[in-house]
């Protein structure tokens, strides 16, 4: 054997030692999984901000929505602030098995007064396409609103909408 090569197996062999020593060594720390996100509720899918717009598209107003619930009697609320513009309402909730799973109840509100001080009322309605129900961040708003009750007493005129409106919830 030359010199050469007894230098060679002096520096190749304890450097292949010491490098599988060290690939063999090293082990991979393990990373503990995160905790995967808690699935929103339905009433945290539902409240939020929307903008409400006319069937054509033309933007109407901004409206928010927040939830409460009330464990004494096992029942749920829905606060509406700025309804159709004018109106901050709220309404019980349906927990019925038999009702969409994101039902939106407005209620009936026989006396309600806008910002200029006159009285009207506001229904929850349904009809076959606007269904009041949350659908992809879209609700499709369907309600009464009349002040039949009021306008001669409140001197304006007579007005009665069955109003239909989409609300757009924003992120």
């Amino acid at each position: 054997m030359t010199r050469f090569t007894r230098e060679i197996q002096k520096w190749i062999v304890p450097t292949l030692v010491g490098a599988i020593l060290l690939i063999t060594s090293c082990k991979k720390d393990k990373v503990p999984l995160p905790t995967p996100t808690p699935e929103p509720t339905k009433w945290e899918k539902i409240t939020g901000t929307y903008k409400v717009y006319d069937t054509t598209g033309i933007f109407l107003y901004e409206m928010g929505i927040t939830h409460s619930y009330n464990s004494n009697i096992n029942q749920d609320s829905l606060h509406f602030s700025s309804f159709d513009g004018e109106f901050n309402i709220s309404a019980v909730q349906s927990n019925s098995d038999q009702d969409p799973e994101y039902l939106i109840i407005y209620g009936f509100h026989s006396l309600l007064y806008d910002s200029n001080g006159d009285r009207w009322k506001l229904i929850y309605s349904i009809d076959d396409e606007y269904d009041n129900v949350l659908e992809n961040d879209t609700i499709k708003m369907y309600f009464t609103k009349t002040n039949i009750n009021y306008y001669i007493v409140d001197l304006v005129t007579y007005y009665a909408c069955n109003c239909k409106q989409i609300a757009v919830k924003q992120h």
